[in-house]
């Protein structure tokens, strides 16, 4: 017979053991009373963006909800109004062929989504640049194409638009000195009065649309900036302050192809840089 007096010293490794376990998980780890359950994996959220694009690609990606994005954007447009799209590119993307940024390919390639059932003549293309891109943005999809509604505007209209520093006048058709519109001249006036205050410089930069020679159209942008440049100096502004460049018909923010995208391209665009 095994005598029972043995089994005490197992009995007693025994409970040792088990304290020294439990001691260890409850003052050590600190998990004392905690389930050790396995976790389901995680699963990734679905992105259902309807419209997106990869990295210096201008070719839209459409996803199971596009159809009825698409068709809600279409039922919003009112009556008459255009659709604007704006291709949105980055500094680092290079311009495909055929097209002067990648923004301008990408509103191509989502307009060749919309045309038909929207008829090609209420669509304007356009784009605009993103000076920084993200990091890590070029191996992920991401999105680069806006929409907004517009009423057409004449040919012959005047328009002012500003955006933060920047300021985009829009010219009529082959202009680029013409009778003073009332609306210019109080936004410059304004402008001015500004630059009195601050020692902020102006870089006034002239563009036109595709129309005529490119020896043409860079004399027609120097002389829309120019003309500018002489109703801030009328306004008391030194010419020292003002910088003048033209880039013709090679950098238009929209499709040519359009009466709209046309007026877009006839623009100047005064900088504010702070000094």
């Amino acid at each position: 017979m095994f005598p029972r007096l043995a089994l005490l010293p197992i009995g007693l490794f025994i409970i040792w053991c088990f304290v020294c376990q439990r001691w260890y998980v409850c003052y050590i780890k600190q998990k004392c009373g905690t389930e050790q359950t396995e976790q389901p994996p995680v699963t990734p959220p679905v992105d259902n963006r309807p419209l997106v694009f990869k990295w210096s690609e201008a070719e839209a990606i459409t996803r199971p909800t596009f159809p009825a994005y698409r068709d809600s954007l279409l039922k919003a447009l009112p009556e008459g109004s255009l659709l604007e799209i704006v291709g949105l590119f980055y500094a680092d993307e290079k311009a495909p062929p055929g097209f002067t940024n990648m923004g301008l390919a990408r509103a191509a390639k989502v307009k060749a989504l919309l045309v038909p059932p929207l008829a090609t003549e209420r669509v304007v293309e356009s784009s605009r640049m993103v000076a920084t891109a993200p990091e890590g943005i070029q191996g992920k999809l991401f999105e680069a194409a806006t929409f907004s509604f517009k009423k057409p505007v004449s040919n012959d209209t005047v328009e002012v638009i500003e955006v933060a520093n920047t300021i985009t006048i829009l010219f009529p058709y082959g202009s680029s000195t013409r009778e003073p519109d009332p609306r210019v001249d109080e936004y410059l006036g304004k402008l001015a009065e500004r630059l009195k205050k601050t020692t902020e410089t102006v870089m006034i930069t002239g563009h036109t649309d595709s129309a005529g020679s490119e020896e043409f159209n860079m004399a027609l942008g120097m002389a829309r900036a120019r003309h500018i440049q002489e109703i801030l100096v009328k306004k008391g502004i030194k010419k020292t302050r003002i910088s003048l460049e033209s880039k013709g018909e090679t950098e238009p923010v929209a499709s040519n192809e359009t009466e709209e995208g046309n007026r877009q391209n006839r623009r100047v665009v005064l900088v504010l840089h702070e000094n």
